[in-house]
C-alpha cells in the first residue's frame, strides 16, 4: 500500500488509480470481478497457508526490480520515490505460485534514514529474501537488515544475487563467497544463493521454485486465536471512510465482526475486506488485508495501534523480556537507557531496566523490563527490535516473556529472574509453580495465564486439570482456579487485615467487608474474599454479627493519655451516680482542658465496651447506675402494677426530660413496654 501526496490513497493495496470494491462507481464487470476474486479468496482460505515475505537488502540492490519481475506491479508508486530511485514506504505485490497458491512480496526501504519504515515492514514477516548486488556485494544495509530479521526471529528464506549481467561469473563466484562468510550463525546458513538478473529475467524460475520450497516448510499462523492485526498504514477515502491495512498474526475476520483498536479501546466493526484487490467475506491469519472501519475517523488510529477482537487483549506500559545486544552494535546497551522500542508497526519511547548487570556489551544478551512511555498491546512470544532515540540504528532485540503487573525492583530479583528464566527455557511446571504462588490474587483461567506468559492454552489447560485432580490447585465455579497453598496465604492475609485494623484502631469494634477489600489489593474477587471470610468464621478464627468481622480476644490497646481521659469519664460517672451525663458536662467539669472530639471518641469506644450505656440524647450512664435504676423500676412496678413519669423522680431524682430518654432506652432493651404514658414490666 501506498500514501499518495496530499494524504489519500489511490488503492487499498498497489497505489494505482483503481479503487477496487471501495470504489465509489462499480460497474457490472466489476461486480464480476468481485465475486471471482470472493470465491477465489474462500478457495485459498481453505487449501492455502498464507505467507508473507520480506524483500530486504541494502538500498539500490534491486529490491523493488525484483518484485516488479516476479509480479509485474511496481511497487514504487510515490512522486517522491521515483524521483529519487529508491523505496520510502514498504510496497506489497501478490505473487501467484504454479502451485496456484498466492503470497504477499513486501519491498522494503534499504535507505538508513527510513530505518522505521523498513522495520514495520520486517515485522509481521514469514521469510525473506535478501537481495546482494553482484557488483557491489555485502554493504552496510545489507547487514543490518540481516541482523534485524534474525532479531525478529524470522527462520526461513533465501538470498538473490542480483544485477548478476553486470559482472563475470568469476566475480559472482567471489561475491557468493562473501555471502556465505557473512550468514554464517544467521537463519540463512546454507541457505541458497540465487543469481538473478532483470535485464536476462535469469534466475526468475529458480526464485519461484525456492519460495515455494521454503514455503512449505513453514507452520503457518493461528487461525484459531482471536483476530490480531498490527496496522502498518491507513487512510481516509470519499464516501466509505477510514480504511486500515495489515497483516493478521493470529484468528481471522469477517464481513461486519466487531473489532477494537488498541490502545485507545474504541470500538468498531469491519464495514468491508479486501484481500489483494478483491473484496472477500472474510481474511485469514498470515493475510494482507485492508478493512473498512466505520465510526472511526483518521484522527482516531494510526499505524502501529492493534486493531483485534474486543476483549481478547489489553495494552501495557511494562514488558519483561530478553533482550540481546547486536554483535555489530557500536557500542553497549546500559541499564535504564533511554530508546526506542519498535513492536509490531508501533514504535515507542521506551527505557530498559537491565535485570541482571549494568550493562551489555555487543553480542551479550540478558533479561530486562522495558518500560514504555505509551502502552502498547503486547503479548508473550512477541519479538521487537531496539533502536537508538536519534540515531537511525538498531542495537538490539528480543523476545517479550511476559506481560507484568508491577514494575521491576532490585528487591524481587530472588523471584522474577527464575520465573522469567522458566518461560525462557519452556519449563510450564516451574512457570506454574510461580505464577500461583507469586503473582496470583484471584481465580484465573488458562487463558489468562497463556496472555501473561506465552504457552498455549492447551498445554496450561492440562496442567491445571493435572493439579486440580491431585488436590494442589482449587476450582472457583467458572471463575477459574488457585493453588491451595496461595489460597491459604491469603485467608492468612485477611486475618492479619482485620487484625491490623482492630488493633490500629481502639475506638472500632469491628470491620466491614467494604473496608477488608479496601486494604487487599486492587481488584480482589469479591465472591472469593467473602468465602474465605465465611470459612474463617467457621474456622473460629473470625466472629461474624451486624455484618462485621472481628477477631476473638483481640483488643487495641490505648495511649497513657487515653487510659488516663478514660480512667476520668468512669469515674466522673460514678460520681454522678443515677444521673446521665454528656461529653460537653466532662469537657467543662474538667476546665476544658481536654481536646472534645477525644472524648467523643473515648465515650464511643467506651460504649463498645459495654462499660459506658449511651441514651438517646447521647448522654451516659454507668452500668451500675443502669442496673440501679432498673431495680428501682421493677419495684414500683411490682407494688402499684404500673409506672409513670411522676414516679421516675422517686427513683432517680429528676423529672421528665431527664428522665424520658432513661425509659425510653428500657423499652429498646425489652425491659419494660410503654402503655399509652405508663410503663409495664415485660415478661
Amino acid at each position: 500500500m501506498r500514501d499518495m501526496p496530499g494524504g489519500l490513497p489511490s488503492s487499498i493495496f498497489s497505489g494505482d488509480k483503481d479503487l477496487g470494491p471501495f470504489s465509489a462507481s462499480r460497474s457490472a464487470g466489476r461486480n464480476t470481478r468481485w465475486r471471482r476474486g470472493e470465491r477465489d479468496a474462500r478457495r485459498r482460505a481453505m487449501t492455502e497457508k498464507n505467507i508473507s515475505i520480506a524483500i530486504a537488502g541494502h538500498v539500490d540492490h534491486g529490491k523493488t526490480t525484483l518484485v516488479r519481475s516476479l509480479t509485474g506491479v511496481d511497487t514504487d508508486r510515490l512522486t517522491e520515490e521515483k524521483r529519487r530511485g529508491f523505496s520510502i514506504e514498504c510496497g506489497v505485490a501478490a505473487l501467484d505460485l504454479p502451485s496456484g497458491e498466492r503470497v504477499a512480496l513486501v519491498d522494503v526501504p534499504g535507505q538508513t534514514r527510513f530505518l522505521k519504515n523498513t522495520i514495520r515492514g520486517l515485522s509481521c514477516v514469514d521469510m525473506a529474501i535478501l537481495v546482494v548486488a553482484a557488483d557491489d556485494g555485502v554493504m552496510p544495509q545489507t547487514l543490518d537488515h540481516l541482523d534485524i530479521l534474525n532479531l525478529l526471529k524470522v527462520r526461513s528464506g533465501f538470498v538473490v544475487l542480483s544485477k548478476a549481467d553486470l559482472v563475470d561469473e568469476e566475480t559472482l563466484e567471489l561475491a557468493g563467497m562473501e555471502i556465505q562468510e557473512m550468514v554464517k550463525g544467521t537463519f540463512l546458513e546454507e541457505k541458497p544463493i540465487v543469481p538473478f538478473s532483470a535485464v536476462n529475467r535469469r534466475g526468475i524460475a529458480d526464485i519461484v521454485r525456492h519460495i515455494a520450497l521454503e514455503g512449505e516448510d513453514l507452520g503457518g499462523r493461528p487461525c484459531d486465536a482471536p483476530f490480531r492485526l498490527w496496522i502498518d498504514q491507513l487512510r481516509g477515502l470519499p464516501g466509505f471512510g477510514t480504511v486500515v491495512t495489515g497483516t493478521i498474526l493470529s484468528g481471522s475476520v469477517s464481513q461486519d465482526d466487531r473489532l477494537c483498536l488498541l490502545p485507545s479501546g474504541k470500538e468498531t466493526r469491519a464495514r468491508f475486506l479486501e484481500v489483494h484487490h478483491h473484496r472477500v467475506p472474510k481474511a485469514a491469519a498470515g493475510q494482507r488485508v485492508g478493512i473498512n472501519l466505520p465510526r472511526v475517523t483518521v484522527k482516531e488510529v494510526g499505524r502501529g495501534m492493534l486493531l483485534c477482537k474486543p476483549g481478547a487483549f489489553a495494552a501495557t506500559s511494562l514488558l519483561n523480556g530478553e533482550i540481546r545486544v547486536r554483535s555489530r552494535a557500536a557500542g553497549p546497551l546500559r541499564n535504564r537507557q533511554r530508546v526506542k522500542l519498535h513492536l509490531g508497526t508501533s514504535i515507542t519511547n521506551t527505557m530498559v531496566v537491565l535485570m541482571e548487570r549494568e550493562r551489555l556489551e555487543p553480542g551479550e544478551s540478558g533479561l530486562a523490563q522495558l518500560r514504555l512511555a505509551a502502552p502498547v498491546a503486547a503479548l508473550p512470544t512477541d519479538p521487537f527490535v531496539v533502536s537508538l532515540l536519534n540515531v537511525h540504528s538498531v542495537i538490539a532485540g528480543g523476545t517479550v516473556l511476559e506481560i507484568p503487573l508491577e514494575k521491576y525492583r532490585r528487591a524481587r530479583a530472588a523471584a522474577t529472574i527464575p520465573y522469567l528464566k522458566a518461560i525462557q527455557n519452556g519449563n510450564l511446571k516451574s512457570v506454574m509453580d510461580r505464577f500461583f504462588s507469586d503473582h496470583v490474587r484471584n481465580p484465573v483461567c488458562a487463558p489468562d495465564i497463556a496472555r501473561r506468559t506465552g504457552f498455549a492454552v492447551q498445554e496450561i489447560g492440562a496442567e491445571i486439570h493435572r493439579r486440580v485432580m491431585s488436590g494442589e490447585m482449587l476450582s472457583f465455579e467458572g471463575r477459574g482456579f488457585m493453588g491451595k497453598g496461595r489460597y491459604q496465604a491469603l485467608k492468612e492475609e485477611l486475618v492479619k487485615v482485620v487484625e491490623k485494623v482492630l488493633s490500629g484502631n481502639p475506638f472500632q469494634r469491628a470491620v466491614i467487608p467494604d473496608e477488608i477489600r479496601s486494604r487487599l489489593p486492587h481488584g480482589s474477587d469479591k465472591a472469593m474474599v467473602q468465602g474465605m471470610l465465611t470459612e474463617l468464621c467457621q474456622e473460629g478464627r473470625l466472629n461474624h454479627a451486624d455484618g462485621a468481622y472481628q477477631i476473638p480476644n483481640v483488643s487495641a490497646r490505648l495511649s497513657q493519655e487515653q487510659e488516663r481521659t478514660v480512667r476520668l469519664l468512669l469515674q466522673y460517672g460514678r460520681e454522678l451516680g443515677l444521673v446521665p451525663f454528656c461529653a460537653d458536662m466532662f469537657w467543662k467539669f474538667h476546665n476544658k482542658k481536654f481536646n472534645k472530639n477525644e472524648i467523643l471518641r473515648l465515650l464511643d469506644f467506651l460504649c463498645a465496651q459495654d462499660r459506658l450505656i449511651r441514651l438517646r440524647n447521647d448522654r451516659f450512664l454507668t452500668p451500675e447506675a443502669l442496673e440501679q435504676i432498673k431495680e428501682g423500676v421493677r419495684r414500683i412496678i411490682r407494688n402499684k402494677g404500673r409506672l409513670t413519669l411522676a414516679d421516675m423522680k422517686e427513683i432517680v431524682g429528676y423529672g421528665r426530660t431527664v428522665g424520658v430518654p432513661v425509659l425510653d432506652y428500657l423499652d429498646a432493651i425489652g425491659f419494660t413496654r410503654r402503655e399509652g404514658n405508663e410503663r409495664v414490666l415485660v415478661g
